[in-house]
C-alpha cells in the first residue's frame, strides 16, 4: 500500500485524482489534506510525514494582481520544501506544472520556478521528484474563466457569447480522466 497526499485536493485536478485513487483501495491510502495546512507549519509537517508520495497541485492561477500569483505559488512550494526538510522525510514529490511555462506570464514563471525549487530539494536531500508539464486540461467540472479553456469556450457558445482568441496558437489538450490515470 502506498500513502498518497494531494495538495490542492479540492481543485479541478485534485478532485478527479482523489476520486480515481479512492477507487484503488487495495493499493492506495489517501492521506487527507486541507488547504489550511499551508498556514500551519506543524500541520503541514504532520501531513508530509504520513506520505509515501505527495502530488503538489495547490496553486493560484487567477488574481487581479499578477505578482500575487507568482508570490503565492512560490510560497506554497517553499512551505512544502521547509516541511520536508524539517521532518527529514523523502516522499516521492510529483509537481504539476503547466505548458504556461513556455509563455511569458507570471503563472508560467511561477510553475517553472516551483519545479526548479523542488528538483533542487530532491538533489540536495536524495528525494525523488517528478515534474509534470501538463497541457490544457478539460472535462467534467472544469470551470469557465478559471481552470479550463475548453470550459470557457463551451460556456461562451452555450450562453450566446462570442468566443475570442487571445493567443493564436496550437492548443495541446488532455482529458482529465486520462491525466489522473
Amino acid at each position: 500500500m502506498i500513502k498518497v497526499g494531494i495538495t490542492g485536493q479540492p481543485g479541478f485536478i485534485g478532485t478527479h485524482l482523489y476520486n480515481f485513487l479512492g477507487l484503488k483501495k487495495e493499493e492506495v491510502i489517501l492521506v487527507p489534506f486541507q488547504d489550511d495546512y499551508f498556514s500551519d507549519q506543524r500541520k503541514l509537517e504532520q501531513f508530509v510525514k504520513q506520505c509515501d508520495a505527495i502530488v503538489h497541485l495547490a496553486a493560484l492561477n487567477r488574481h487581479n494582481d499578477p505578482q500575487t500569483i507568482y508570490d503565492t505559488n512560490i510560497e506554497l512550494v517553499n512551505k512544502l520544501i521547509t516541511a520536508l526538510e524539517t521532518t527529514g522525510v523523502k516522499p516521492h514529490v510529483l509537481f504539476s506544472s503547466s505548458t504556461q511555462e513556455e509563455r511569458d506570464n507570471v503563472f508560467g514563471k511561477s510553475k517553472r520556478e516551483g519545479r526548479r525549487l523542488l528538483s533542487e530539494w530532491a538533489d540536495r536531500s536524495g528525494g525523488i521528484f517528478t515534474g509534470m508539464v501538463i497541457p490544457n486540461v478539460f472535462g467534467p467540472f472544469g470551470n469557465p474563466y478559471y481552470n479550463s479553456v475548453v470550459a470557457t469556450f463551451s460556456h461562451q457558445l452555450t450562453h450566446d457569447e462570442q468566443p475570442g482568441i487571445e493567443i493564436d496558437a496550437q492548443l495541446r489538450l488532455i482529458y482529465i480522466g486520462d491525466l489522473v490515470k
